[in-house]
């Protein structure tokens, strides 16, 4: 039943799902503009970790196996959260009879586009930077986790796909709307309460950003403020808070969720530690020092490598101004703050925050990499000249 392929269809299914996924990389030029060559590579770099995710998952215990078995004799109605993962799982296992490995096929795909589309943003933000960044930033989308994480049946190659298209949206808001729109739906399946967060932070910074003209302006802000609200309640409600109705039920429901998830291995007890602690515990750890086997050391070497891009970001010697519009910037500092500061403080296991910290990682990658800005050397000459 756990198979990738157990019979002539599922073997025609996988190589059309591959090669649809193959298209996509050669074809994205017009769109995404990011070159073929790397385009290719980041493919089979991240199917690899799909087929890599597919044996884990017959080893060792993942959701990816109880979504397939699930959506084997699923029939309940549509609905956002887990159900909705069971539903498309469903259309594929019973809707098309894809196999499991076809699955992850299909899964494979949505969270290369998430890459694909970071990819794009990283590209366009370090385009005058100096090269050692230009290739630093390039390295980061090889980062084994992003791939690995949404590359599986489940909700993260959906959160991701959203973030990365949300995070290449941002810096022509006014030609790439669709793919906010688009993120906003892909957040709002599996997890309700970061669409809200989404509409929320777009609706801020809509209103602080002079880069659009008023006419703009006022029509995304009549779009966004009602969508906002709704996803707002909703995300509330999704998350237990449909009846709150003050500062303190958000208090105790944060003081609650601080004590879940304690019984693991790589569990953390965030409830004694300080905000500033919660938000380094969850964004930078584990660490070398508490790496825990062969997993847990690599995941420690991405830490680490983020921890040294946000230090270069905020202590830079040249102070070099971001080349993000004010709306892309404002976009990006609102969605990662509250994401991170939510997250780390309803947390209490790094398994799942180093899942969960895709869904705005690539936004804050972006922003940093536009921060620690080194001109280069062409550049510099250009203005001189002028």
């Amino acid at each position: 039943m756990l198979v990738f392929a157990d019979n002539a269809w599922h073997v025609f299914a996988g190589l059309i799902v591959f090669a649809a996924g193959l298209t996509i990389a050669l074809s994205q030029r017009k769109i995404f503009g990011v070159p073929v060559k790397r385009a290719t590579m980041l493919y089979l770099w991240h199917s690899f970790f799909c087929v890599f995710y597919f044996w884990y998952s017959l080893n060792d215990a993942a959701d990816s196996t109880l979504y397939y078995l699930s959506s084997l004799d699923y029939e309940a109605d549509f609905r956002f959260g887990t159900s909705g993962i069971y539903f498309i799982v469903s259309f594929l296992s019973q809707g098309l009879n894809f196999s499991y490995g076809n699955a992850f096929l299909v899964f494979n795909i949505f969270g290369y586009i998430g890459l694909l589309a970071f990819a794009s943003a990283l590209q366009t933000v370090t385009a005058s930077s100096r090269r050692y960044i230009r290739t630093l930033s390039v390295l980061f989308l090889y980062l084994p986790g992003l791939s690995f994480w949404s590359s599986a049946i489940g909700k993260d190659a959906l959160t991701f796909m959203a973030a990365g298209l949300v995070t290449w949206a941002a810096l022509d808001i006014g030609r790439r709307m669709p793919a906010i729109v688009l993120g906003a739906a892909l957040f709002l399946l599996p997890r309700p309460h970061m669409a809200g967060i989404l509409l929320i932070s777009l609706c801020l910074a809509l209103l602080v950003s002079s880069s659009l003209g008023i006419l703009k302006k006022l029509a995304l802000l009549a779009i966004a403020i009602p969508l906002s609200i709704v996803g707002a309640q909703f995300g509330l409600s999704y998350a237990g808070l449909g009846d709150a109705s003050g500062f303190s039920d958000i208090s105790d429901y944060f003081e609650t969720r601080q004590g879940y998830n304690l019984g693991g291995g790589s569990s953390v007890d965030i409830a004694g530690m300080s905000i500033p602690m919660r938000l380094f515990t969850y964004m930078f750890r584990p660490l070398l020092f508490d790496a825990d086997g062969v997993m847990g050391l690599v995941v420690s070497v991405e830490n680490l490598a983020l921890l040294l891009l946000f230090l270069a970001a905020l202590f830079r010697k040249k102070r070099t101004r971001s080349d993000l519009g004010r709306f892309a910037f404002m976009f990006y500092l609102i969605f990662a703050i509250a994401s991170w500061f939510v997250l780390a403080n309803t947390t209490a296991n790094l398994g799942i925050a180093i899942r969960q910290k895709t869904m705005f990682l690539p936004m804050l990658v972006v922003l940093l990499f536009s921060m620690w800005k080194g001109v280069s050397k062409k550049s510099t000459n250009k203005e001189a000249r002028t």
